[in-house]
């Protein structure tokens, strides 16, 4: 077994290598690369001393440590994935995405390291970009429970609801299955089948969680099908019950900014922010209504704590970019709006705001590029959802 294939599968929150598997990994560790180079000695040593620091959730040090590693071996498959974790971890995306590639370029069809980048492109909201490696991984390995919910996961919220349905109701019939049945209740609400959507959340109730508990999954999966009155009484439900439940206020404060009720979702942020000042979630959703407000100058700082938490997220910087050009600070403004083109190329609305600065700057020639760039995607935007609307059978073919 070589050093390469002791890495660490990345999830939502946590690690889940067992101590003792770690150990017996270490062992093979030692008996693979020997001890008789000390070359390979030293670069053993530092593979599990980095391995180490990241259990424990030491960055910096498992960063540093698996650096060191690539340096002298830069092939090495453990090192580039666990790279690949730290930089996940820490939310630095784009530098994760980057390493991963690089790791299933080494190993294609490495089962972990497809699974970590799927879940990059998942935590970015980036359903396009995640779907085809939880749609490998459930061809591969179709008994594998969760590659089928992320996979169902990028279909409900990347615009194909009725596809995810059949995934998702098998992994329904147990009482095992509350995030399938949260998952299976927003899919029949997207695609329109609100009986069969009503039944989901009325089995999801049910469940062994506490009213809390099951009041905020349906309010999450309300809002995330678009039905707002419904979302509003589920949190405010849960808040009831436990007026602290981590997260409640924060999503009450957006579906109050989804249905324009500035003063609530303000209170509702203010207050998710005040029980838990590291929400970076509720910083970038409160930073981002005071933009949109016309508060530039009160939404920076907001904008600002969540970039330093999530430091790759496109949309932070524009808002951030966004409030500058408001601001007439036109060279901040054109900085992070490039930034955020560059993270997100797809987004006509941030190549928009690039060709008012760009034009505002003296650079008439680059603004009417980016204003091409913005016609070409609205022309792609509508060429697909003319595409969906004929293979749902809404339209017939022109």
């Amino acid at each position: 077994m070589s050093a390469a294939f002791l890495f660490l599968i990345d999830s939502a929150e946590r690690c889940f290598m067992r101590p003792t598997i770690f150990a017996i990994a270490l062992l093979l560790l030692s008996l693979a690369w020997g001890n008789t180079a000390r070359a390979a000695d030293t670069s053993r040593q530092a593979f599990e001393a980095a391995t180490r620091a990241l259990q424990s959730g030491n960055y910096e040090d498992a960063e540093a440590g698996f650096r060191k590693v690539l340096a002298t071996d830069p092939r090495n498959l453990g090192a580039l994935a666990n790279l690949g974790v730290v930089y996940s971890r820490t939310r630095r995306y784009a530098k994760a995405i980057e390493v991963y590639q690089r790791a299933l370029r080494v190993s294609p069809q490495e089962r972990g390291v497809e699974l970590n980048l799927g879940l990059v492109y998942l935590k970015q909201e980036d359903y396009h970009h995640a779907l085809p490696y939880f749609e490998q991984l459930n061809t591969r390995y179709p008994e594998d429970r969760q590659a089928a919910t992320l996979l169902a996961t990028c279909m409900v919220f990347g615009g194909q609801p009725e596809k995810a349905i059949e995934i998702l109701k098998p992994l329904t019939e147990d009482t095992s299955g509350a995030d399938a049945l949260y998952l299976l209740g927003v899919a029949y609400a997207r695609s329109g089948q609100m009986q069969a959507a009503h039944e989901a959340f009325a089995r999801l109730l049910s469940s062994d969680a506490s009213p809390a508990q099951s009041n905020f999954l349906l309010g999450k999966a309300y809002y995330d099908a678009a039905h707002f009155d419904e979302a509003e009484r589920a949190f405010e439900d849960v808040l009831h019950a436990d007026n602290s439940f981590p997260g409640a206020h924060r999503e009450l404060g957006k579906v109050y900014i989804s249905t324009q009720r500035k003063a609530e979702a303000e209170k509702e942020l203010l207050l998710a922010l005040q029980q838990d000042p590291q929400d970076a979630s509720a910083a970038y959703f409160l930073g981002a209504f005071y933009v949109q407000s016309g508060h530039y100058q009160e939404g920076l700082p907001y904008l600002q704590r969540a970039q330093r938490t999530m430091p790759d997220s496109w949309a932070i910087y524009f808002y951030l970019g966004k409030a500058k050009l408001q601001m007439n600070e036109d060279a901040a403004a054109l900085s992070l709006l490039r930034q955020a083109a560059e993270m997100n190329p797809d987004d006509s609305g941030t190549y928009y705001l690039l060709a008012r600065v760009l034009r505002a700057s003296g650079r008439p020639a680059e603004a009417e590029a980016a204003m091409h760039h913005v016609e070409e995607l609205n022309i792609a935007a509508l060429e697909a959802e003319r595409r969906a609307l004929r293979d749902a059978g809404i339209v017939g073919a022109r």
